[in-house]
C-alpha cells in the first residue's frame, strides 16, 4: 500500500510542477512544494476531509493508519488533487 501511495503522489508531482519532492517510507510520506503553500494545502485538504500535517512551510506529511487499503489511498489522492487544483486557481 505504501508504494501504491507513493506512486500516486508521484503522479500528482507530474501534474503539478510546484511539487518538488515526494519522499517517505511505507505510509509515512512527505510532499514538498517549491513555495510556502503548506498551510493552504493543509486547509484545503481538511476542507475535503483529509488530515495532513504541515511539516515545514513548504511541505506536508501524511501519516495514515496502517490498516488502509488502496481504495482509501485513491480517495486521499483525489482529495489532495482537488486541494492542489484549488490552490493553483
Amino acid at each position: 500500500v505504501g508504494s501504491y501511495f507513493i506512486n500516486g503522489l508521484e503522479g500528482l508531482k507530474q501534474k503539478f510542477d510546484f511539487i518538488t519532492d515526494v519522499r517517505g517510507c511505507g505510509l509515512l510520506v512527505a510532499v514538498e512544494f517549491s513555495s510556502d503553500i503548506a498551510q493552504s494545502v493543509l486547509m484545503a485538504c481538511l476542507d475535503g476531509g483529509l488530515l495532513v500535517n504541515r511539516l515545514k512551510p513548504n511541505a506536508v506529511r501524511f501519516m495514515p493508519p496502517l490498516i488502509i487499503g488502496n481504495e482509501e489511498v485513491d480517495e486521499a489522492l483525489g482529495i489532495l488533487d482537488r486541494a492542489l487544483s484549488s490552490i493553483v486557481n
